[in-house]
């Protein structure tokens, strides 16, 4: 068995407001394999998207230790965990958040430029690389708004893989795209598994037929065994 990428350890997330507190995430415990493609599942208010901000280091937990290669994100500054996320974490978002101002490769190098890890003499060839990679080479000049919705994911998948992160999560990935291209997207993820990358994927599907290592069930903040 293979050493765990990350773990979790009794996270819990709570979030106040005036007159209540409404607890997102319930002592949740889990591990995931360095190279798994793990989704994780359940219906809309069950913890999910909290879970992968937990797991992104977007936000902190309120309980609980949050390990990747060993490493307690918890204890990071803001400034050092900015850091940390930017070359440890790829995010791919339901709504692909591309700036719009920007052409499709010059949304990928500015991702770059942000953690400076990748040679600006290698730059380029790795932005041609990478669209290469999710098949819209012949759409690095363009704007999003000259793309589809897939050729937009894809795109984002590949800002998400800019600088070489070891983990890729994915926030409803294919929630706006229809069935045929959100398989397409899907098998990016799969592919990007096989290569090695640890692959977690928000989702409210259940879907079996995909090529998974692991579904992971949330229902009320806890995971369901």
């Amino acid at each position: 068995m293979n050493q765990p990428i990350l773990t979790l350890q009794g996270v819990s997330k709570e979030f106040q407001s005036k007159d209540r507190t409404f607890t997102a995430l319930k002592n949740v415990t889990l591990s995931v394999e360095k190279g798994q493609y793990l989704a994780i599942t359940g219906k809309s208010g069950s913890g999910k998207s909290t879970l992968l901000n937990m797991i992104s280091g977007i936000d902190y937990p309120t309980n609980g230790s949050i390990l990747v290669n060993g490493l307690d994100i918890r204890q990071l500054s803001e400034s050092k965990l900015a850091k940390w996320r930017g070359q440890n974490i790829g995010i791919v978002f339901q709504f692909f958040q591309l700036i719009p101002t920007l052409t499709i490769r010059e949304n990928i190098l500015l991702a770059m430029e942000f953690v400076d890890v990748i040679a600006d003499a290698d730059r380029e060839n790795r932005v041609n690389e990478l669209l290469s990679r999710v098949g819209i080479a012949e759409q690095a000049n363009k704007m999003p708004s000259a793309l589809s919705g897939g050729e937009q994911q894809r795109a984002a998948i590949a800002r998400a893989l800019a600088n070489n992160p070891e983990i890729i999560v994915a926030d409803e990935p294919t929630g706006n795209l229809d069935s045929k291209t959100a398989d397409s997207v899907n098998d990016i993820f799969s592919a990007l598994a096989l290569s090695g990358k640890t692959v977690i994927v928000v989702t409210h599907e259940k879907n079996t037929a995909l090529k998974y290592h692991r579904i992971v069930n949330l229902k009320d903040g806890e995971i369901e065994l």
